[in-house]
């Protein structure tokens, strides 16, 4: 054979490798990507409590309003009483008016959209936006709910369950705990707002999972969904660093207090954490 021929050869046997080598390497990159993306959700769904599963629903619950009969100066009642906010750079007047039977407070539709996105990254969680009114009485499934217990009759439903043994309730003077008479010194001042993130896996359905998101005022509600929506994994490592470094043991029932700058969900930062240990709230943060 031609010294030609052994580097014509030479040469082909060298791009061969190379496209292996390639192919290797592709091989390699996606199943390290499959591989963190499974790990990802592993956590993820030892946090919220239930399995990414086809069959798998989780209601997120937001309160639903009313708007009390409104009355016009000459008794006559409004049958639209709400109006379009003008915009900030001007323009032409609006008059329009708007009836809507049930209105939505705006820090839950934040709220939910930030919840909506968490839950649709696996894409096997079928994934439900309803009202607290709607689901009152189903209790046998995963809710994530929005806003207080004042506004949210599932967020009361979930502080009313036996499995609940961190938060008694909450006022504007700040969180009451389970067993103590006094108030923890948060309050919403108009610059900083706390809420609080709260799992719980009620004992009568313990294939579900409760979570609650809610704030003193109206940051602290969305900052919170903000927080477990984008920070989750900041979440896991304080509730039960060595669960979620193992891999192995379960992540508890918890509660976490949250503390917003009001207009800044992204500010939203950990300032409490308490955890179930052997059916005692301890704090661990």
């Amino acid at each position: 054979m031609s010294p030609v021929s052994d580097s014509m050869n030479a040469d082909i046997k060298s791009v061969l490798w190379n496209v292996v080598g390639g192919v290797l390497v592709l091989i390699l990159g996606a199943t390290w990507t499959c591989c963190r993306l499974r790990l990802h959700f592993y956590h993820l769904q030892r946090l919220l409590g239930f399995r990414f599963e086809p069959q798998t629903e989780v209601r997120i619950t937001y309160g639903q309003l009313f708007l009390p009969a409104q009355i016009d100066a000459d008794g006559n009642p409004i049958a639209h009483p709400y109006r379009k906010q003008p915009r900030a750079a001007g323009g032409a007047p609006l008059h329009d008016a708007y009836s809507i039977e049930h209105p939505v407070s705006q820090c839950e539709v934040r709220a939910s959209t930030y919840i909506a996105a968490l839950l649709g990254l696996p894409r096997t969680v079928r994934q439900l936006l309803v009202s607290d009114a709607e689901v009152d009485a189903l209790l046998e499934s995963n809710f994530i709910s929005l806003g207080g217990s004042g506004s949210n009759f599932k967020t009361a439903d979930i502080l009313a369950s036996p499995a609940n043994i961190f938060l008694h309730s909450m006022t504007p003077e700040g969180f009451i705990l389970a067993g103590q008479p006094v108030p923890l010194p948060y309050t919403c001042d108009g610059h900083v707002d706390y809420g609080f993130i709260l799992r719980v896996r009620p004992t009568e359905f313990p294939r579900h999972s409760w979570i609650v998101c809610a704030g003193l005022g109206e940051w602290g509600t969305s900052g919170s969904a903000w927080f477990l929506a984008r920070r989750w994994e900041v979440l896991i490592r304080s509730i039960h660093p060595f669960a979620y470094y193992a891999g192995f043991s379960s992540i508890p029932d918890f509660f976490a207090i949250i503390r917003v700058i009001c207009g800044q969900d992204q500010s939203a930062r950990i300032e409490r954490i308490y955890r179930n240990i052997s059916g005692q709230s301890r704090r661990v943060v």
